[in-house]
């Protein structure tokens, strides 16, 4: 059975996400305590500011597998509050759809966003490298890739820029009408900062700050679109001079506490625009309650460009076309595997009882039988053993399943 178990923005705010999120550097070591703890023969694990999703292929059933994998969830967040009503749960064609559809961009806070694709990427990558996917799964990655590739070049989904890094800037562009005159700051050097970086340089921002924890990495952002690159420690000092602050650096805590405002507000009340794209939370909650701060988070974000959302659900329609009819080829496949399966299974005991009643015979010649009798013999215990256990299954069958058998058998 294909599960997937996740919580998402459409279910849960952030303050519940940040809890239950994994980071990058922790999901290896996730992914090998939970197939350790719970019994499953593949798993993947996306974990972004917006969602947290566990994609399983099991012979657990589903409310077996669920209160599993909560349990395990919880331990290892240690998270002390009930997570069952933030959840959700998808099996079989319903799971291969959602996936397709995350792929595609088609469940995002954002419609059509591309940087999921990116991250589910990373997620199949690193499942594959802990050696915890199998055929299912690794076919059910290939697949939503290519169908998220597929809506992308048949759709206008993309065509219309729509991002959380859009968002975060047309916000910024609303409450500053001459973007190029500001100062940015931005926290973090990973995809969603340099996705900023190009909707900023875009609108024609001049003086832009990175800080980042790696200065090397902050460096080789400011080589490719220009600005000052500096360490997490020098982030007072840039904060003192910025306008605008852009926060998507992966830690779990804040990095950006109300005591740095002390530096920051020796500025004479200028006001500071704030945007947390971090999960967890990059910026102290409580810094909000300035008057001189306007501090917006993920959850903020949605409706802010409206109209590029109306265009790209019209495209969403044709790809949820697309979508449906990857999932019934992929169930097609997966179904026809599970009869190649059971007819293996089949001439295995067919074999397996064929094999031991011919060596019976085998014996019985060697001793000098006759072989006429050895032969009807033979035949006579090799069809008892073959039909025995059909046979006294069809006893206990249901009346309708009757013509199943006869029409396996070819009987009329």
């Amino acid at each position: 059975m294909l599960l997937t178990l996740g919580i998402s923005h459409k279910t849960a705010p952030i303050e519940v996400r940040e809890k239950l999120a994994f980071s990058q550097e922790n999901i290896p070591n996730a992914l090998k305590t939970l197939v350790n703890e719970v019994a499953l023969e593949e798993v993947a694990l996306l974990s972004t500011c917006n969602r947290t999703e566990l994609y399983c292929s099991t012979l657990h059933k589903e409310s077996t597998f669920k209160t599993q994998v909560i349990n395990w969830w919880q331990s290892y967040n240690q998270t002390s509050f009930d997570v069952k009503p933030y959840l959700y749960t998808f099996s079989n064609d319903f799971a291969v759809s959602h996936m397709m559809r995350v792929a595609s961009g088609l469940d995002s806070m954002l419609l059509g966003e591309p940087q999921i694709l990116g991250q589910l990427k990373t997620a199949f990558q690193l499942a594959n490298q802990n050696g915890v996917l199998g055929k299912r799964l690794l076919r059910l990655f290939q697949t939503s890739f290519s169908v998220a590739k597929r809506v992308r070049h048949h759709t206008q989904i993309n065509a219309h820029p729509v991002s959380v890094a859009y968002a975060a800037v047309s916000l910024a562009k609303q409450i500053f009408s001459d973007l190029s005159k500001a100062t940015v700051m931005l926290i973090g050097a990973g995809e969603n900062i340099e996705l900023t970086l190009q909707h900023l340089k875009a609108k024609n921002v001049q003086k832009i700050i990175i800080v980042n924890r790696t200065l090397a990495h902050a460096k080789s952002l400011t080589e490719c679109y220009g600005g000052e690159s500096i360490g997490l420690d020098k982030l007072p000092i840039a904060l003192a001079q910025a306008d605008i602050v852009i926060s998507a650096i992966a830690s779990p805590k804040p990095v950006l506490l109300q005591a740095h405002l002390d530096h920051a507000f020796s500025r004479k009340r200028r006001p500071i625009f704030m945007v947390d794209l971090g999960v967890p939370r990059n910026i102290e909650p409580t810094i909000a309650d300035h008057e001189d701060i306007y501090l917006y988070t993920v959850d903020d974000l949605q409706g802010i460009v409206t109209e590029n959302l109306k265009n790209r659900e019209l495209a969403a329609l044709e790809a949820e076309s697309i979508i449906e009819q990857a999932t019934q080829a992929y169930m097609h496949w997966v179904n026809a595997s599970r009869h190649r399966q059971a007819v293996v299974a089949i001439r295995h005991q067919a074999d397996k009882l064929k094999n031991e009643t011919l060596a019976q015979a085998l014996k019985r010649l060697a001793r000098g039988d006759n072989p006429n009798e050895v032969i009807t013999h033979f035949a006579h215990q090799l069809t008892q053993k073959l039909m025995h256990q059909p046979t006294m299954n069809v006893k206990d069958l249901h009346h309708d399943k009757i013509e199943l058998v006869k029409e396996l058998f070819d009987i009329e």
